[in-house]
């Protein structure tokens, strides 16, 4: 009987160590896609713009041309050409139910780039974004697909690399899937924020959140100046910490925070996948004001009430500490990187209701929007509206119109202001005075940022509106666009010899509105041009061209539709 228990136990651990497996990470499944060790310049749920990153930064020695390998069997599921973002981008999906995402590629090899540049020419475009047969490009694991390069948004050569579920789509953290990355050194801690979370909260008797250093190393913190923190009513707690891995001077990401009060774990996030719906809510999780008047990041240890992040695995009323007066409170900072390495970090704060409070000057409020609704914002000649969700929490909004810029045709509307941060596009419309059709057709919305930077939203007209749309707050006005773009060949003029040239070189811009589209010709038919959005160049690489006289022509039109044509002469 004991025997059959026992062997009855096994069976049952067995049972249960596969339902484990099926739920689990793809452990030692992929390869490398670098031929060389892999160093790091970014890991995965890394803070960046508006974004977390969705995967890891492999380092290429700072050159460009190294092999790119399959990471495992597959097929090629999608190609994404772009001057912007991953800029020359391969997606493998493989028989386990993940895919595989290579991006900022230099060039493609073998079949794949035959077949790209065939679907290209196919279409007349060089910016694609391509979803291929599953039969038309599979490859096998340590298939070299690329080489590794600089393109899109990238800041120096590197490879971009992610592991996506592939029915979701949802990025999960390669460094939890078995990559040879050595990291054995802790967390580094740098300061605390403690938040009032309302007007009567209080951080040391001010309204005002406060910051303290921290010191310590090899995983040991404390305070700087380490004497307890007098608070009182709602508070949240902030932490600015970064990790580094061995042999690399890069600042990457945390994995996980833990936050507990009086040992009672009130807050907890870990990084281990995540949705890029959600990912813009990376602004909620930090101190999105502190960021940008500083370029500090600190994580909040609480979280608002439109705060749609899956990250977090544990909260206490959302991590928010109700400290009422004469009380003791020991917090804990757990804070812990994606090879288990830790740190920790122990302060006290108090009870204390301030004795005398100075009056807090606050802004004129117009309206309180409620994120929870649609919002609509109607004053003469401007109109704004917020779609429901598209706030992290209510907000006590503030508006102003100031004078007209020059180059303007309207006042500047100020909507709020960019230090709040949105998690979807609102609706901004304005109406001028009468103007030509003329003027019209060339109107552009304008967003001017704290900084006084431009940023043309484009627009259409409804009715009398001039109609955009916008990710953020801030001041609003119309311009008019009647500039066309600029054509600046860069190694061609006119009936120059080509011959010692491998390529057709020209630099193309605009003022305002953004280049919209490109089209480039040789003896009438389009040929492919590459556009390196970081230099502003178009580039023609000769492939086939007969010996003899020639014609290019180039046709650049900006958002609006001002055009600008060149043609040049050359021989070959």
């Amino acid at each position: 009987m004991k025997y059959l228990l026992i062997l009855s136990l096994f069976f049952s651990f067995l049972i249960s160590v596969k339902s484990q497996n099926t739920d689990s990470l793809p452990i030692n499944y992929f390869r490398s896609p670098l031929g060389i060790p892999l160093y790091l310049a970014g890991n995965f749920g890394e803070l960046r713009s508006n974004h977390f990153h969705s995967g890891l930064d492999m380092k290429t020695q700072g050159r460009e041309g190294f092999n790119i390998y399959a990471a495992a069997d597959g097929y090629v599921s999608r190609v994404k050409i772009s001057p912007w973002g991953y800029g020359n981008t391969i997606y493998i999906d493989h028989p386990n139910g993940y895919t595989t995402v290579y991006a900022h590629l230099q060039t493609y090899k073998g079949n794949i780039a035959e077949q790209i540049k065939k679907y290209q020419y196919s279409i007349e475009s060089w910016e694609i974004d391509w979803y291929p047969p599953d039969t038309l490009m599979k490859v096998k694991k340590g298939d070299i697909i690329a080489l590794s390069g600089n393109s899109g948004g990238s800041g120096g050569p590197h490879l971009h690399f992610e592991i996506r579920e592939t029915k979701t789509e949802h990025p999960i953290n390669p460094l939890l899937c078995g990559f040879d990355i050595k990291d054995d050194i802790k967390p580094t801690l740098k300061r605390i924020a403690v938040y009032p979370i309302n007007d009567t909260s209080y951080v040391n008797n001010k309204n005002l959140m406060q910051k303290f250093d921290v010191v310590g190393s090899n995983g040991n913190y404390q305070l700087k100046y380490n004497s307890p923190i007098n608070v009182y009513g709602q508070i949240g707690i902030g932490i600015e910490t970064i990790d580094k891995l061995n042999d690399v001077s890069n600042q990457n990401g945390i994995y996980s925070i833990q936050l507990s009060n009086n040992n009672e774990i009130i807050y907890k996030s870990e990084m281990k996948k995540f949705s890029f719906d959600e990912s813009r809510a990376l602004n909620s999780l930090i101190d999105y004001e502190t960021y940008l008047r500083s370029k500090t990041r600190f994580q909040k240890s609480f979280i608002e009430d439109n705060n749609p992040l899956s990250i977090y695995t544990t909260h206490k009323n959302k991590g928010i500490l109700t400290v009422s007066n004469a009380t003791n409170n020991l917090l804990d900072y757990l804070i812990i990187d994606s090879y288990g390495n830790r740190s920790s970090l122990q302060f006290t704060i108090n009870g204390l209701k301030p004795t005398s409070i100075s009056p807090k000057l606050k802004s004129k409020i117009d309206t309180v929007f409620s994120y929870e609704d649609e919002n609509i914002f109607d004053k003469q000649n401007i109109i704004m509206e917020i779609p429901k969700n598209a706030l992290y929490k209510n907000l006590e909004f503030e508006y102003q119109i100031k004078d007209t810029l020059r180059g303007a045709i309207t006042p500047v509307y100020n909507l709020h202001n960019d230090y709040t941060p949105l998690h979807d596009y609102i609706t901004v419309s304005i109406k001028p005075g009468r103007i030509s059709e003329e003027l019209r057709s060339k109107a552009v919305i304008v967003n001017i940022d704290r900084n006084g930077r431009l940023y043309s939203r484009g627009g259409e007209w409804r009715n009398n509106y001039l109609t955009a749309k916008s990710k953020v707050f801030g001041g609003y006005t119309i311009m008019i666009d009647s500039i066309p773009p600029t054509i600046k060949p860069y190694n061609i003029f006119a009936n120059k010899n080509m011959s010692k040239n491998s390529s057709i070189i020209i630099s193309i811009a605009d003022n305002l509105s953004g280049i919209k589209s490109y089209r480039g010709e040789i003896d009438g038919k389009w040929v492919l041009m590459d556009f390196e959005s970081k230099k502003s160049h178009l580039t023609h690489v000769f492939d086939n061209l007969l010996a003899g006289n020639h014609t290019f022509k180039l046709t650049v039109t900006d958002d609006v539709g001002n055009t600008s044509i060149t043609e040049i002469p050359f021989t070959r």
